[in-house]
């Protein structure tokens, strides 16, 4: 049997084609508020039409070490994506809406996932003898959607040896210095914080010393702000 699987093994390797993704979606991150939605545009990267569905999930501790997703019900989602399923023709894309549903106190993660999906007219294509069969992978996307307080604050502290996010904005740290007066010494970090999340200072913070905080906020883009905190 082993010698027969290792004679057919290059016949397998001609009727094989190279594996390519289906979708490609942009951008794979966005944010909205009570008065702003987003824009998501699916790409078709096959020849062929396909059907494509969408799903939500809520992030609980993101960017966190227990950072895990949970189910939403549509209702309970503080976010609505439309349309939620839709066919997809082949080098064609389409435009998704994320709509703002229900205010939030404090900024949150939520996950869209969109994946490729049999219509209902999918049928097992027969591949003609000495043509080299296509292989389609469907890939699952998942594009971050961060939901952002009407009347977000930014309040961080320094606790034993940590700096812990008390507002209600995520915060996108860049880098944390340790400051003598004037003289500061840089550590970069890159790593969101958000809201009730702690993250352990790269040194210990000594006596008179102040820490110089470097971060970026989601509706902000790359603008960085500077936040000079006192222990």
């Amino acid at each position: 049997m082993k010698t027969l699987i290792l004679r057919l093994l290059p016949l397998l390797l001609l009727w094989a084609a190279p594996v390519h993704a289906n979708l490609t979606v942009h951008p794979m991150r966005t944010w909205v508020d009570a008065k702003r939605g987003a824009q998501i545009r699916v790409y078709s990267q096959s020849t062929q039409p396909q059907y494509v569905q969408l799903s939500i999930r809520r992030i609980v501790d993101p960017a966190d070490a227990n950072e895990q997703e949970v189910e939403v019900e549509p209702g309970e989602a503080a976010l609505a994506i439309t349309p939620g399923k839709f066919a997809l023709a082949g080098g064609g894309n389409r435009l998704i809406r994320v709509i703002p549903l229900q205010p939030v106190e404090q900024e949150t993660a939520y996950r869209v996932y969109f994946e490729g999906v049999r219509g209902p007219e999918d049928a097992a294509v027969e591949v003609a003898e000495g043509t080299q069969a296509s292989v389609g992978v469907n890939l699952v996307w998942g594009a971050l959607v961060n939901v952002l307080p009407a009347d977000g604050s930014v309040d961080v502290r320094v606790q034993d040896g940590q700096l812990r996010n008390t507002g209600t904005l995520r915060l996108g740290i860049t880098s944390v210095a340790t400051c003598d007066g004037s003289r500061c010494t840089a550590h970069d970090v890159s790593r969101s914080l958000y809201p009730g999340n702690a993250l352990q200072l790269p040194f210990a913070v000594q006596p008179g010393h102040t820490v110089q905080l470097r971060y970026r906020l989601t509706r902000d883009g790359y603008r960085e702000h500077v936040q000079t905190l006192v222990p």
